[in-house]
């Protein structure tokens, strides 16, 4: 088959889309589509011709997109609402305000959507039992049995986006747990670190790596990997990237509320528990090994391709029950922000 990506023009070059603001008010699209122009995009899909549009995250929605001759699918991804709401709890003043808004819009419109759109589809597993929606989580493809490293030059490596308020966040709680207390080596990997990010790592003697050069690199710098977030929504796709590495973890239990159960890892609610887990972790090469082998092959059999594709024929088929149809072209309509 064939796949397409289809997007929208920014209003840095077309201005703002007026044209949005009855449908936003209505609840019937998400503020962001006032900055993005749609004019096009129906065009160019009927031009396609394909056999299944999906619409990627509520920005990408267009009621006349559910009407054309293909399968539609709206894939929320997480609960957009929920990470406003959370963004605007660690955020301040006209900032904070802003956040709350775009929650409450966000949340009017993920209540519809299943009543709007047969097929929506979550990639958080607790975000899709709240939105009554399916699960479909993000997934990989499956990778070879890591080499287990038993003297990496960290203790353990926290990666993500280091201007992201939720990470930065996560670094604040860690470091509430006193790491220095046990001597732990703390590697932080990832890209656009904010000043107060570096500062917080140069406080708490974390090395700082920014724009390292891929996973592969992570697995061989630390013995284990760690999220501990406090809030998160949707799926945590740096839990399944550290087990198909072959990294043992210590996680939150909102780190893990996207994920499918009994995900192998050790877990605490607690700044000082957490730090404590790692440093357990760090002395027993037993249980390291053992909890890093249980996640690969928890992910291996739960997060990749092949064990889903029953599940991905079944919901962009036609008709129930129909004979499966070989698709030919899909149309991925983005509603990503940069």
């Amino acid at each position: 088959g064939e796949c397409r990506q289809v997007t929208f023009r920014s209003h840095d070059t077309a201005g703002l889309n007026l044209a949005a603001i009855g449908p936003v008010a209505l609840g019937n699209r998400v503020p962001e589509t006032l900055v993005w122009h749609d004019d096009r995009v129906a065009k160019k899909i009927r031009a396609i011709a394909p056999d299944v549009v999906i619409l990627q995250t509520a920005r990408a929605f267009q009621p006349e997109l559910l009407d054309g001759p293909w399968v539609t699918v709206l894939d929320l991804v997480d609960r957009l609402s929920l990470s406003y709401l959370q963004r605007s709890a660690l955020s301040r003043g006209p900032r904070s305000l802003a956040f709350a808004a775009l929650a409450s819009a966000h949340a009017g419109f993920e209540a519809s959507a299943i009543h709007r759109v047969e097929r929506v589809v979550a990639a958080g597993r607790s975000d899709a039992a709240a939105l009554g929606a399916r699960w479909i989580p993000n997934l990989l493809d499956a990778s070879s049995r890591p080499t287990f490293h038993t003297e990496p030059p960290y203790d353990a490596v926290f990666f993500g986006s280091l201007g992201y308020r939720p990470n930065i966040d996560a670094l604040e709680w860690l470091a509430s747990g006193h790491p220095k207390r046990h001597g732990l080596r703390i590697l932080v990997a990832g890209s656009a670190p904010t000043d107060y990010v570096r500062q917080l790592c140069i406080s708490n003697d974390f090395a700082l790596e920014e724009n390292y050069p891929d996973n592969k690199w992570l697995g061989e710098q630390a013995r284990v990997a760690i999220a501990p977030l406090r809030s998160a929504a949707g799926i945590q796709n740096k839990v399944i990237e550290a087990a198909m590495i072959g990294l043992p973890q210590v996680l939150t239990t909102s780190a893990l509320a996207g994920l499918a159960a009994n995900f192998p890892a050790r877990v605490s609610d607690t700044a000082d528990g957490f730090v404590d887990a790692i440093a357990d972790l760090r002395v027993s090469e037993d249980d390291c090994r053992l909890l890093a082998d249980e996640a690969w092959v928890h992910a291996c059999d739960t997060y990749t391709v092949d064990g889903w594709v029953p599940s991905l024929w079944d919901l962009v088929e036609a008709t129930p029950g129909q004979t499966r149809p070989r698709f030919g072209s899909v149309s991925s309509l983005m509603g990503r922000s940069s």
